[in-house]
């Protein structure tokens, strides 16, 4: 492993630390191990997002599952705020890994293996890491996503759609978009997945990178505060 990808590791993991102290609270246990969800076609929900970086400013996510084939899951997203609307694919394979598609604020591209958002089954305590080999789009060098995250437990939550008995899982992702003046993003994320709606209901981002250059010149630049919460869910048949 190269020095870099060993620095890169242990940052991450002392984000982990600092965000579990940060995002943990009282849950009850998950209980039987959750599957990942068995997604149909017209499986439908609708998000609210909240830009708490942008005074609150609302927008819109919209995801509808338009294709099931020996396993996967292809997704249609649609995303409108008030500059406009982008719309993109998301495909899924069987065990609820991205195989293709956007981890943020990017355009959709494969993934291999699958990034490992959440790691099915969903179990108590359960953690998990992940390194997927990248090129870098700019300079075609070798780089690194890497994905950690734990399951917490049990946790209810209410939002537009209603009340959940909600799974609770914390994140962190580090993208692979360093450049030779700032550090990679790190993207903390706090998840609360609900089985009956086979999604998050809940999700809560904070993202940043670093400047680089050493001394107390050296600034961390905050790049997303948000909460995303279901609106209204609708099973396809």
């Amino acid at each position: 492993m190269r020095p870099s990808s060993i620095r890169s590791h242990s940052t991450v993991a002392a984000c982990v630390i600092a965000f579990v102290g940060i995002a943990g609270c009282a849950s009850a246990p998950v209980g039987a191990p959750i599957d990942a969800p068995r997604l149909v076609v017209g499986d439908h929900w609708q998000y609210r997002v909240t830009d708490n970086l942008r005074r609150g400013e609302i927008s819109q996510l919209d995801a509808e599952v338009i294709a099931v084939a020996g396993g996967s899951a292809r997704i249609r997203l649609d995303y409108a705020d008030a500059s406009g609307r982008t719309e993109w694919i998301d495909e899924v394979d069987g065990q609820g890994g991205l195989s293709s598609g956007t981890l943020w604020r990017e355009r959709p591209r494969p993934f291999n293996p699958p990034a490992q958002l959440l790691a099915f089954p969903l179990e108590q305590g359960k953690t998990w890491r992940q390194v997927i080999d990248t090129l870098h789009p700019d300079t075609e060098l070798r780089d690194q996503i890497l994905i950690y995250g734990k399951v917490a437990g049990r946790q209810p939550t209410t939002v537009p759609a209603g009340g959940y008995d909600a799974v609770y899982v914390y994140r962190i992702v580090q993208l692979d978009d360093e450049e030779f003046w700032r550090t990679r993003t790190t993207r903390r994320g706090a998840v609360w997945y609900a089985p009956e709606v086979k999604a998050s209901v809940r999700e809560a981002h904070e993202a940043e990178y670093t400047e680089k250059g050493g001394g107390p010149d050296m600034t961390t630049i905050r790049t997303e505060s948000t909460v995303l919460e279901l609106v209204s869910f609708r099973p396809g048949k």
